[in-house]
């Protein structure tokens, strides 16, 4: 049997991904492994009412950068997991592709991802997931929300 020693939680840290988590530390220390963790950002908000605004004079890349990474390491130190292992990358890529690219260049051996349930028109937006299940360089487990 493989043991794991570099596990990745790439998550968005939605409220309801607090179950991912306790699911990924609990598998960690029954194993021995690290944890590190990551949020890719598709794309940057532009004039959608909802979303926060950054300030004129500064580089809006950095900003919502920075907001994510604050976010991801209060996602982090909530878990037990050490803020220093977490990371966020903006990309134009799918996040499938970024995740991936993390795994090869950090040696990690199983990512950790979330399912959501979808309905409506979101069943035919594309599903990080299934394509990550796919093409991942590495074994994926994925929790059920």
């Amino acid at each position: 049997m493989k043991t794991y020693r570099h596990i990745l939680l790439a998550t968005d840290c939605a409220a309801d991904s607090e179950a991912i988590r306790e699911h990924t530390v609990a598998l960690a220390a029954g194993l021995g492994a690290d944890i590190s963790l990551l949020k890719v950002l598709e794309h940057l908000p532009q004039d959608v009412p909802n979303e926060p605004v950054p300030p004129e004079d500064v580089d809006k890349i950095e900003w919502f950068t920075g907001r994510a990474l604050d976010e991801l390491r209060e996602y982090a130190q909530g878990g037990g997991i050490s803020a220093d292992r977490a990371s966020v990358v903006v990309t134009t890529d799918s996040p499938e592709q970024e995740i991936s690219r993390f795994v090869k260049s950090n040696d990690v051996d199983l990512v950790v991802v979330g399912a959501h349930e979808r309905h409506g028109l979101a069943l035919f937006q594309g599903r990080t997931t299934d394509k990550l299940i796919h093409n991942a360089p590495c074994d994926v487990l994925v929790v059920h929300i």
